[in-house]
């Protein structure tokens, strides 16, 4: 009885910790940290229900792949049919979908909680199995379900959460099967790891470490060849034709995900990477006192061994050895694809935290029981004291990894991109178009709230959007507000290529044309025949009213006149305007239009702000880097901006615009003007 009545508080421990630090998100798009990665699995799931659950041809909805030999430049393809690790996890959330006709987020962010959860109880189960104990089982537990990146992706998208899970229901038969000797739990391990290691490749290193453990033993004739020859056998073949079949799949569609190794190229550079990865992700991957109680466990365990003289019994010796196969394994898996622990904190997940938590099982497991009512009431005590900064630490990063602001492209792109679909049905863009997204920003993103297949331009280099609009496409997509920073920056002559068909405001939609050369950037904006409600400009060469500051000039290298502002190393705010009494701003949302000449030292490091704040709070804050939109050193360049207002609502407002120099850099300015619309 009592033995059920630990499981059911296993149980509800996982999943009062799931609703606590699940519920505010479960039906969220996919955003955020890694929104991209998780926005393709999320493509993966609604093109299973597009193309009628057909799991051997996987798709998305991008008609671009990875193109290896040109490195991140990616070719056109006829099909959105990509190669992709067995995709088991998308295929399973598209089921439901499919059966319900609905395809909203909380299915797949469901599924992967539940496997998480499944995942967490059999690791309570595997601990039970070595420490013997309940109260170190719980603790170990939640040390796993407390974990940053664990709690953060357990409600995503990705794969690794179910594949964790099947690493550890794996562990749990084998440690099984170590303790009886009976191969039904063997088999069972195998099918579990092989699961793991076929959705997710780095999980082929406990599948491994397994093999190669289990080959000393029957060298050592401590385990039997025969019973085992027939199940490794159909394991090896299962992931064998899959990693031949996805080979083939990458040789004819081609795959819109990583395929190749991306270790360090030198040893000072693994050296920063490890720098890097250690500044960004160390305080994501577990807490200080995770941490801590890593390491303690770890010492008084060698302690203990050291000062009772005493060695680790046969099966726990066997257990440390396959953990410490699998950390080298890790080790090893780590130096292959460096380059890309820098940002990819799940790669963590992938590799280095299932054998830690073995690791914090092995050692907690030696220290000696003592079943006394004392103890248990402060086994109690002190795992509540532990749990208790693990919960608040994993719930506030939950919160911080979900902060947005006006420097997130991502949502940026979202929101542009929300409702997009009734938009183009309402001017009757066909459900089979295909689109061409200039800078997509995330390959899949845009194209699921289209529900449109097509190919997504991420970097809008001159060379990437002149060669895409050679391509087959109906449609050309614009985001509004980036177009002038991310596009007509870097190739002005698109104006006298596309014209405008569509535009909500957040999106344009546009058809190719070789016969618009008189087609100017105002006529192309839709602002051609209109007139501005309002229109400043700051020449340096006339005297301008006060609501222009931090108007220091020259009169070396003026563009026009005389002279020119400047903006030197020493400023934090260049050149301002700012007020109180834009009566414009007030009655609508506006069209800002901003044009300055500039000329930088190269470096360029500084921002174009426009900002609205409404009763004493925030309302618009929009900033556009001319790091990038600064091309040629001691030359002067031409800048258009456009910002897309709200209207204001109270009488209590200022609105600024303003250069912020947080970069120190070197500046001059001329002829800056701004106009609403």
């Amino acid at each position: 009885m009592k033995k059920y009545l630990n499981d059911i508080t296993a149980i509800f421990t996982i999943v009062l910790l799931g609703i606590l630090f699940q519920i505010n998100y479960v039906n969220d798009f996919p955003s955020h940290i890694h929104a991209w990665s998780q926005s393709d699995r999320y493509a993966l799931a609604q093109g299973f229900v597009n193309n009628d659950l057909n799991f051997f041809k996987p798709e998305t909805f991008s008609l671009l792949k990875n193109n290896q030999n040109l490195c991140d430049w990616k070719y056109p393809s006829e099909e959105s049919i990509t190669a992709v690790d067995f995709p088991i996890h998308d295929f399973i959330p598209a089921i439901f979908m499919k059966i319900t006709g609905d395809s909203s987020p909380w299915f797949f962010r469901l599924y992967i909680i539940l496997y998480g959860f499944v995942g967490l109880f059999i690791l309570y189960k595997l601990s039970y199995l070595w420490t013997k104990s309940f109260y170190r089982s719980i603790l170990i537990m939640i040390f796993a379900a407390t974990s940053p990146v664990f709690v953060y992706y357990q409600g995503g998208f990705l794969p690794t959460i179910p594949s964790l899970s099947n690493a550890i229901i794996g562990m749990f038969f084998y440690s099984k099967f170590l303790f009886t000797q009976k191969h039904k739990y063997f088999n069972l391990s195998l099918l579990f790891l092989s699961v793991a290691a076929l959705s997710r490749t780095p999980f082929a290193i406990p599948l491994i470490a397994l093999f190669g453990l289990e080959i000393i033993r029957i060298l050592k004739k401590d385990s039997k060849l025969i019973p085992k020859i027939i199940p490794v056998l159909i394991s090896v073949l299962i992931i064998l034709f899959y990693f031949f079949y996805n080979s083939f799949l990458k040789e004819k569609y081609g795959s819109i995900f990583l395929n190749n190794i991306l270790p360090a190229r030198s040893f000072e550079e693994a050296i920063e990477i490890i720098k890097l990865i250690k500044k960004n992700w160390s305080t994501q991957y577990f807490s200080s006192v995770h941490y801590f109680i890593l390491v303690l466990s770890f010492l008084g365990s060698i302690y203990i061994l050291i000062s009772k003289k005493q060695s680790l019994q046969k099966e726990k010796s066997l257990f440390a050895g396959l953990i410490a196969i699998i950390f080298i394994g890790c080790i090893a898996f780590a130096m292959l694809m460096l380059r890309q622990f820098i940002n990819h904190d799940y790669y963590f997940l992938d590799t280095f935290f299932f054998p830690t938590i073995l690791l914090l099982i092995i050692t907690l497991s030696i220290f000696p029981i003592k079943k006394t009512i004392l103890i248990n009431r402060i086994s109690k005590f002190t795992i509540l004291l532990i749990c208790i900064p693990f919960i608040i630490y994993a719930s506030n990063s939950q919160k911080e990894r979900r902060v947005t602001g006006y420097w997130d492209r991502t949502t940026a792109t979202i929101d542009n991109f929300k409702n997009s679909e009734h938009f183009l049905d309402s001017i009757d863009i066909p459900s089979d178009s295909k689109m061409l997204v200039l800078d997509a920003y995330a390959t899949n993103i845009p194209l699921i709230l289209m529900n449109k297949k097509g190919f997504p331009i991420i970097k809008t280099k001159r060379e990437n959007i002149i060669k895409s609009l050679e391509w087959d496409y109906d449609y050309i997509v614009l985001q509004n507000e980036f177009f002038l920073s991310e596009i007509f920056s870097v190739y002005p002559e698109i104006i006298t290529k596309i014209t405008k068909i569509g535009d909500n405001g957040n999106i344009s939609i546009c058809t190719h044309s070789d016969s618009l050369l008189d087609q100017t950037l105002i006529g192309f904006l839709g602002l051609g025949d209109k007139y501005p409600v309002f229109e400043s400009i700051m020449s340096y060469d006339t005297i301008s009213n006060n609501l222009w500051q931090n108007t220091q000039s020259t009169s070396d290298l003026s563009y026009s006149g005389n002279k020119c502002g400047i903006l030197t190393q020493d400023m934090l705010y260049g050149l301002t305007y700012k007020t109180q009494q834009l009566e414009a701003i007030s009655k609508s949302q506006r069209t800002l239009l901003l044009s300055s000449f500039f000329r930088g030292d190269g470096s360029n490091d500084c921002d174009i702000v426009v900002s609205i704040s409404e009763n004493g709070q925030n309302l618009y804050y929009k900033n556009f880097n001319l790091q990038n939109l600064l091309i040629k050193q001691g030359e002067w360049e031409k800048v258009n901006l456009i910002f897309q207002l709200p209207k204001v609502t109270s009488e209590d407002y200022e609105f600024a615009l303003f250069i912020l120099n947080s970069g120190k850099t070197e500046l001059y300015i001329d002829d800056f003007e701004f106009k609403l619309y």
